[in-house]
């Protein structure tokens, strides 16, 4: 199944409820990206996509932002003056009403994530089924994980793994292990599964879920979704958030499964072919 894209603002998201219209469900400024491009200014962030140096990624650096028409133009077009070998401009997960902006600018849509909430208060914390510690030196071994699940269109590599782990001022990054068999090459247990989840402001955001697909259907996806909410319930904060992709059946029934609720509103990524400029 394909996991959820990360909370990031601008995409997969502290301290003051957002005023935009329908964002009620979010906190302003909880996500943050770790530095903006120099060049583009602090409203934004551009990094080369992990798996295809033709391709950059274009952050928001909230999700409240809405780029005004000539700003937006100035980010493609320094984008194209200063990346000979560009291709493609995709952007993060967008509410709807920075989506418009992008679409005046020539962007189309290339995906639609669905956003579901799940409410904590009040819960008991059921003890979840066994996972591991995520150190940081498997984030390789987890963007393989993330790569066999996404494919090479939507991966993270192991550094974007690392921004997502930093993303939210407290974090839990959790991993699902299998013995691997006699003779087969490699550490003795290998990754098939992985989880990070963030908290800030009182909420909890399952950043990325990422199941090998030869291992799904498992029930390590279903493992690592229940050790999150139980660790959001432990810091006692009021909601879960996560999204995934509208056309993909399997998550969102995992996810209702667990109580999450789909909301209204849904998140749309983008793209912009500049090779045709």
């Amino acid at each position: 199944m394909r996991p959820p894209c990360v909370m990031r603002p601008g995409m997969r998201n502290a301290s003051h409820a957002a005023k935009t219209p329908g964002h009620h469900h979010y906190r302003q400024g909880a996500v943050k990206v770790r530095r903006h491009s120099p060049g583009l200014g602090p409203r934004v962030r551009v990094r080369p996509w992990a798996f295809d140096e033709r391709v950059v990624h274009l952050a928001l650096a909230d999700q409240a932002i809405v780029p005004h028409p000539e700003e937006l133009d100035q980010w493609v077009e320094t984008l194209i003056d200063t990346r000979p070998r560009l291709s493609t401009i995709r952007t993060g997960a967008l509410f709807p009403a920075a989506a418009a902006r992008f679409v005046d600018a020539g962007f189309v849509t290339v995906d639609t994530l669905a956003l579901l909430r799940v409410e904590l208060a009040g819960r008991a914390v059921v003890a979840p089924p066994a996972t591991s510690r995520l150190l940081g030196r498997r984030h390789h071994d987890a963007s393989l994980v993330d790569r066999a699940a996404f494919g090479d269109n939507w991966a993270n590599d192991a550094r974007d793994l690392a921004d997502i782990r930093h993303a939210t001022p407290s974090h839990r990054a959790r991993g699902r292990f299998v013995r691997r068999a006699a003779g087969e090459p490699g550490k003795r247990r290998r990754l098939v599964g992985f989880a990070i989840s963030g908290a800030a402001g009182g909420q909890g955001y399952l950043q990325r879920l990422a199941v090998v697909p030869e291992h799904q259907r498992e029930g390590h996806g279903r493992a690592l979704a229940l050790d999150a909410l139980a660790w959001m319930r432990r810091r006692r904060l009021s909601h879960g958030v996560v999204n995934t992709a509208v056309t993909n059946a399997p998550a969102l029934s995992l996810y209702e499964s667990l109580g999450f609720r789909r909301l209204a509103e849904e998140l749309l990524v983008m793209q912009l072919d500049v090779t045709t400029r």
